[in-house]
């Protein structure tokens, strides 16, 4: 879908237009009419998105697959008694939560103000700091800055790399309340959600965001800086924040 956006260029100029974003999705899959998971999904191929998953997870052998139906974007999978099934019937992947993914009502403070060019330092820090992905390219980085304090780290999933430098700063009694909260993975509603809940005013990546998460930052009050590389960067809520 497209939205309006402030697009910043090298010289620190701003500029209002039109941009498309990912819609996040939710495609939930019940297995044998009992919710298995819940993942993150673009809304195609959800038959061939459950059969996959259900095989790839070790729930059951194609062949143990009896029948697949769909409606809207959940798939019920009926599997064979001597399949193996899923080991937590009611596991919710956190990657797949979507515009849902806030339901109390929460606004952090307005106030809080940060420079184009500081955020373009962070993401700069944050690649160098990097060090296990330049080796790999396997993992994701997060940074959490707050004044002076800068804090890294790096995990295979993005949400636990965000909860880690969140619980660093928290650990040390940062005020995150004026702190920049930034990863390397795409921003879905449920980061949104991961810096709402703490109070963190701007959330900011290297990646992309979804139209779920800039609605969800617009209610929550949060700045969603995406992009943020060779000297650009995309703000897609409360353009406010960002100051030249």
């Amino acid at each position: 879908m497209m939205t309006t956006i402030w697009r910043y260029d090298r010289s620190g100029t701003a500029i209002r237009c039109e941009d498309e974003v990912t819609e996040e999705r939710a495609l939930t899959i019940y297995v044998n009419g009992v919710l298995a998971v819940r993942l993150a999904s673009s809304g195609e191929l959800v038959d061939a998105a459950a059969v996959g998953h259900a095989v790839s997870e070790g729930w059951a052998r194609p062949t143990q697959i009896l029948a697949v139906n769909v409606e809207e974007r959940s798939a019920f999978l009926t599997i064979s008694p001597d399949a193996p099934g899923p080991d937590t019937p009611t596991s919710i992947d956190i990657d797949c939560i979507s515009g849902d993914a806030l339901t109390e009502d929460i606004a952090v403070s307005p106030g809080f103000t940060v420079s184009a060019s500081r955020l373009q330092d962070l993401a700069e820090e944050m690649q160098r700091s990097a060090l296990h992905w330049k080796t790999t390219g396997g993992v994701h980085a997060a940074l959490i800055a707050q004044g002076e304090h800068v804090f890294s780290c790096e995990d295979i999933s993005r949400h636990t790399a965000l909860d880690m430098v969140i619980g660093h700063a928290l650990m040390h009694v940062w005020n995150v309340r004026e702190a920049v909260l930034m990863g390397t993975g795409r921003i879905p509603a449920q980061a949104v959600a991961q810096a709402a809940r703490v109070g963190i005013p701007v959330l900011a990546s290297r990646s992309a965001t979804t139209a779920q998460a800039i609605a969800l930052a617009e209610r929550a009050g949060i700045t969603v800086v995406a992009f943020v590389r060779a000297g650009r960067m995309n703000v897609y809520s409360h353009p406010e924040r960002v100051v030249p």
